[in-house]
């Protein structure tokens, strides 16, 4: 029993023990903590009013974020953490630097200080710690922190703007009636609105002064866009000339409508309808050409 009692203090002598202080540390670092202020969707279009038959634009997300500063102060303690199995050859390390320690001190005596009496007492303690089992060797290279004090300062608050495209999301292009139609957003955020196409069946008859465009997943309204009588005009007379030639297609009404569209100033919409009708009516071009000139 006593032999076990031995055992049991042998044991808790070596698992429990102190850490070697090594030193505290003190670590100022800058700090931002950042929290979004608001989001909005901004639209833009290369002209505000438009002038023909479709136009582009560029639907960005814009996010308000404030950020605020702060100054952290850290202190920390650094020590070497106690293990008791490094007493089974700490101890005997001490008890050999003893003697070495008790010399050295006598050594720094009578040589009046030129052998220094910092290398003497560090070796000294190093003796002590080795000895005694509550303690280890210090250590740097098994070194560890313990937080002691935080301490955050604030010293700036600011706003700033980040703008992204707003990629592959659907717009919802509203006149003033009920229709409306769904374009996508590319890549970079841009989506063109077609006012007026070759298709006249997929295009509008538009008397809408505005149009009022949303971004479909929010239901949000991005911009509404004027539109001015004088290419509400413009539009109405395209659509009836384009009308008149599908009626009675042929060389010549496709030469008429060509002519009519370049003289309402849309020759990309004159191009694309001579391009697409020559390629499907070959024997057009004959007739197109006289008529053209």
């Amino acid at each position: 029993m006593k032999r076990l009692s031995w055992m049991a203090a042998g044991v808790v002598l070596f698992a429990a023990g102190c850490a070697n202080h090594l030193e505290d540390v003190t670590k100022e670092t800058p700090e931002n903590t950042r929290s979004a202020a608001g989001t909005q969707y901004v639209l833009t279009m290369d002209r505000e009013i438009p002038d023909s038959t479709s136009f582009k634009v560029t639907v960005e997300q814009v996010e308000d974020v404030q950020v605020t500063v702060h100054q952290v102060r850290k202190v920390s303690a650094l020590y070497t953490p106690y293990q008791g199995w490094r007493e089974s050859y700490e101890v005997l390390s001490g008890v050999c630097l003893f003697p070495v320690a008790l010399v050295s001190h006598v050594f720094s005596a009578l040589s009046f200080g030129m052998f220094p009496f910092s290398w003497s007492a560090n070796v000294l303690k190093y003796s002590l710690d080795g000895m005694n089992p509550c303690m280890n060797f210090e250590s740097r290279s098994r070194v560890e922190e313990i937080p002691l004090k935080v301490e955050r300062t604030r010293v700036d608050s600011y706003r700033e703007t980040k703008r992204k495209p707003l990629a592959n999301e659907y717009l919802i292009v509203r006149p003033e009636s009920e229709t409306y139609w769904r374009v996508k957003t590319n890549e970079l955020g841009q989506a063109e609105i077609v006012l007026l196409s070759t298709d006249t069946s997929k295009s509008g008859t538009f008397t809408s002064r505005h149009l009022d465009i949303y971004l479909e997943k929010e239901n949000v309204k991005c911009k509404t866009v004027p539109m001015s009588r004088r290419l509400l005009s413009r539009l109405s007379r395209a659509r009836q000339a384009m009308v008149k030639y599908y009626s009675v297609p042929g060389g010549q009404q496709l030469a008429e409508c060509v002519k009519k569209l370049e003289e309402l100033s849309f020759e990309n919409l004159a191009y694309q309808l001579e391009e697409a009708e020559l390629k499907k009516h070959p024997e057009y071009k004959a007739t197109f050409n006289r008529s053209v000139k």
